[in-house]
């Protein structure tokens, strides 16, 4: 099998524009923490009794999906499953620029951003015995550990490799059981303290990670004019059902445990309160309901078409499934003491999405996109152009070296094969 990887030229228009877009938003988003910083959190729709907000939301959804994605590049380095190496290089950058944008929503919701110093003082200015301590350390080591393993992958050292992989998925599944483990041990808040958290966190993790990188290798491998070879996605489909099954038992133990004992009032505001709507619509409609019924479709599931609106049905169900968790688990009153409390504090909490918050929220996800775009341009990450395809005029992202365009017909003609050529978007097909 061939294993050699490519780059994207990245000097097509379409890439370009692509690149602007991404690097606008992400300007707007700057924009928007700047305004947050200078007039404080008072900013975003946050509160004491709902102290955090969107970007503790996206941090716990982009770890997730980090995790994910490193865990399934362990298929082809771990356990050597040669059909999936065209796109183990591209899980692991999706995974690193997806960790650094939890880092930064984790910076930006500290409201001084300059001092995320102390977040690595370990055993001097931390207290080593917080969930929170813990899961600094390791962050910074999945950023560490995982930077370091697409360079060894990149150094085509098998051996060394699948070391460093073996390494990465243990630190990946503590990573992602260590943000479950900052809910789930939370014993004043009824509605996150569950034992099942971590594993709960891990299955979410695995789950929307591979919808995710569907999705991304997908439009990757489509816009960039290589073939999306019907086996592989098809195969990654059938891991993606598993995984929900596995994801809609462990939300049914943590649910029934709830509602089991007796002090059972959180589970019930959660599943039947004004919240509630976003746990029956987003978690189980569009993470279970919607992505089963197609994947368990014999008409449907051998469909690409169909795999990707499914796996999009799980990305977007599962970011909804984190602000299911953050904002309403934490809107519940905490009972300080016995019977009624008077005052905000004994009342439901109430939180407002603000102009600030979102565009900052915007903005740190194209800033993610960005650094992948980018990431593709600057590193041999992509499979090559199969010899037999006819490679498509020009490429919406950009095309490799190795596989230029055929120009001569149009040079014939004296025309501009950048100018006169219809791109993949006005040609479809070509991308094929």
């Amino acid at each position: 099998m061939n294993s050699s990887f490519v780059s994207l030229e990245g000097k097509s228009r379409n890439y370009r524009l692509a690149v602007a877009i991404l690097a606008a938003i992400t300007l707007i988003g700057l924009i928007c923490f700047a305004i947050s910083y200078v007039l404080g959190h008072q900013m975003f729709g946050t509160s004491n009794v709902v102290p955090w907000g969107l970007p503790i939301v996206l941090a716990i959804y982009l770890i997730g999906l980090s995790a994910g994605s490193l865990i399934l590049s362990s298929l082809t380095y771990v356990f050597g499953r040669e059909e999936y190496r065209p796109i183990a290089r591209m899980a692991v950058l999706l995974a690193i620029v997806l960790i650094l944008g939890a880092m930064i929503s984790i910076a930006v919701d500290l409201g001084r951003p300059e001092k995320f110093w102390r977040l690595f003082m370990f055993f001097y200015m931390n207290n080593m015995t917080s969930m929170f301590a813990i899961n600094g350390i390791l962050y910074g080591g999945y950023f560490v550990i995982s930077t370091l393993y697409l360079g060894i992958i990149m150094s085509n050292n098998k051996k060394l490799s699948r070391i460093m992989g073996i390494i990465a998925v243990f630190w990946a599944v503590l990573v992602h059981m260590g943000t479950g483990a900052i809910f789930g041990l939370i014993a004043a808040r009824e509605a996150w303290f569950s034992a099942v958290r971590p594993f709960e966190f891990l299955a979410a993790a695995v789950t929307s990670g591979l919808a995710l990188l569907i999705v991304v290798t997908l439009l990757t491998l489509r816009f960039s004019g290589r073939s999306v070879k019907k086996d592989l996605i098809t195969s990654l489909s059938s891991m993606l059902k598993i995984f929900i099954i596995i994801l809609v038992i462990l939300i049914a133990m943590d649910k029934l445990t709830h509602l089991y004992e007796p002090a059972r009032d959180a589970a019930i505001f959660m599943l039947g309160g004004p919240y509630s709507w976003v746990f029956w619509i987003f978690q189980i409609g569009l993470v279970v309901i919607v992505p089963l019924a197609i994947l368990f479709n014999p008409r449907l599931n051998k469909s690409i078409k169909w795999i990707a609106i499914a796996s999009t049905s799980v990305v977007i169900g599962i970011f909804f499934e984190r602000y299911y968790l953050v904002i309403p688990g934490a809107a519940y009153p905490q009972q300080y003491y016995p019977g009624n409390i008077e005052g905000v504090y004994g009342a439901v909490g109430h939180f407002a999405f603000t102009p600030a918050e979102v565009g900052l929220s915007i903005g740190i996800f194209a800033l993610v996109a960005l650094v992948f775009f980018l990431g593709l341009k600057y590193l041999e990450v992509l499979p090559p152009k199969e010899s037999k395809e006819v490679p498509a005029p020009v490429e919406v992202l950009s095309s490799d070296s190795s596989a230029a365009p055929d120009t001569s017909a149009t040079a014939e003609n004296g025309a501009s094969p950048e100018t006169d050529t219809p791109t993949e978007i006005d040609a479809p097909s070509g991308a094929e």
